[in-house]
């Protein structure tokens, strides 16, 4: 049999096939279309499915099953991702793409990050973890006593839009404001910058204006650049404050964190958490490490896609 997991993520899609095991035979990526563009992401996701297929040597209508996670919000009932923050307003209905393109009903419709914590269950040996995941945008998927928690429609874990900051000073890409996805997401931390240094006035060799500023840049000159050093001092602090209510409320073993931001730096990321945290809950500070799958997103949504069919 073979198997289908797709990722589909604010700035990438990826796919990859499995034909034994959820060990990946072919893999392929393209960017995620955002609002301007004119392709939409249906027929961009129509063409990443039968672009890994063909790399497997397969037909579409050859693979058994297939497991999606997606940024959300989600509404699993119609198989869609509906109007995802900080890619567009369209409604993708992914699940009927992939039945029609597949020819099976064997779809399954995940957010993300529970795919994520999906791999890092079978990873590890936790029965209450969660799978944090700091990218272009900010997620948890919540394992509680070693059940997935998927939440009304699959769209527990959207903790990217809990309320960190009560003052409401920054917007997030939903609409909403003081989101801790607004200052510690990936796609968002360039204006934080551009804001600390408008409303601080910190010095900074930082080329804080266009498209080509982005977050990597933060992180490299941290350690030369005052305002860099700020950003990520106070990015540490809201990390930990929406790490802390994470903890109060599941109260995991251990947090596993992915996604970009902290794969990419993972001890300017993590320390900060693990160095605050024990002071910001009432509870027992959890492990906090590097999720364990280099890709627990596909990696989750290929175990996904096997178990339809166990």
């Amino acid at each position: 049999m073979s198997y289908l997991g797709l990722d589909i993520g604010g700035t990438t899609l990826a796919a990859a096939v499995a034909t034994d095991g959820v060990e990946p035979v072919a893999t392929a990526t393209v960017p995620t279309p955002q609002g301007t563009e004119k392709q939409t992401a249906t027929e961009r996701l129509r063409g990443l499915v039968e672009q890994v297929c063909e790399a497997a040597g397969l037909k579409p209508t050859a693979i058994t099953a297939a497991g999606v996670g997606s940024v959300g919000p989600l509404d699993q009932k119609q198989g869609a991702v509906t109007s995802p923050a900080n890619v567009s307003d369209e409604t993708v209905p992914v699940v009927e793409v992939l039945r029609d393109l597949l020819g099976t009903d064997a779809v399954v419709l995940h957010n993300d990050a529970t795919c994520g914590a999906i791999a890092e269950r079978r990873a590890a040996s936790a029965e209450n973890l969660v799978y944090l995941t700091l990218s272009t945008g900010i997620g948890a998927g919540i394992v509680a006593d070693d059940k997935v928690v998927l939440g009304e429609d699959g769209n527990a874990g959207e903790v990217g839009h809990l309320t960190v900051d009560p003052a409401g000073t920054l917007p997030c890409g939903c609409g909403g404001e003081g989101h801790w996805e607004a200052y510690c997401g990936g796609a968002n931390l360039p204006r934080y910058a551009r804001h600390l240094h408008e409303t601080e006035s910190v010095e900074t060799r930082l080329s804080l204006g266009g498209s080509t500023f982005t977050a990597g840049d933060i992180f490299a000159a941290a350690s030369e650049d005052d305002l860099a050093a700020l950003v990520l001092e106070r990015v540490g602090y809201w990390n930990t404050v929406g790490v802390a209510a994470l903890v109060q409320t599941v109260a995991p073993a251990c947090v596993a964190v992915g996604g970009a931001i902290a794969r990419n730096n993972p001890d300017a990321v993590l320390e900060p958490v693990r160095e605050r945290l024990p002071e910001q809950t009432f509870l027992d500070a959890p492990e906090i490490r590097l999720a364990t799958c280099e890709e627990p997103v596909l990696t989750g949504a290929l175990v996904a896609a096997r178990r339809l069919v166990e």
